[in-house]
């Protein structure tokens, strides 16, 4: 069986001292583990999706329109998938507990608690990508 890993960005930035920051600082193993079985699902659904990590962040982007996708918050015990997609989309999103110009953006929320959801994150940002190409 052959894995495509979706194409990673460059998004660490040296710290003050010139050091680079740690990325992803509040993911614990099985949360980096979870994000790696979406990466590699996603690498194969859609080849161009771009990957970035960031140090408390991680995103999934769109090169044909420049724009995130979705935004995911892993840590210890849980990774939080902040999705484009309307609330009424699927029963297993919630409201954004988000600021109102993020809400705008990304008013959907879905907890990633175990391995058996990241089947269903990556339909999720599937449709989510599919939601911004629409725009």
């Amino acid at each position: 069986m052959v894995f495509h890993i979706v194409k990673e960005i460059s998004t660490v930035s040296p710290d003050s001292d010139g050091s680079k920051m740690d990325k992803l600082v509040t993911c614990s193993p099985i949360t980096i583990e979870w994000l790696t079985i979406i990466k590699s699902k996603l690498g194969i659904a859609i080849p161009s999706l771009l990957y970035g990590e960031y140090k408390y962040w991680a995103s999934f982007k769109n090169p044909e329109t420049n724009r995130n996708v979705v935004y995911l918050q892993p840590q210890k015990s849980q990774i939080r998938l902040f999705t484009a997609l309307d609330i009424s989309f699927d029963s297993s999103l919630q409201p954004t507990p988000s600021s109102s110009n993020w809400a705008k953006l990304f008013p959907s929320i879905f907890l990633i608690k175990s391995s058996n959801s990241t089947n269903k994150a990556c339909d999720l940002i599937i449709s989510s990508y599919k939601e911004d190409l629409r725009k």
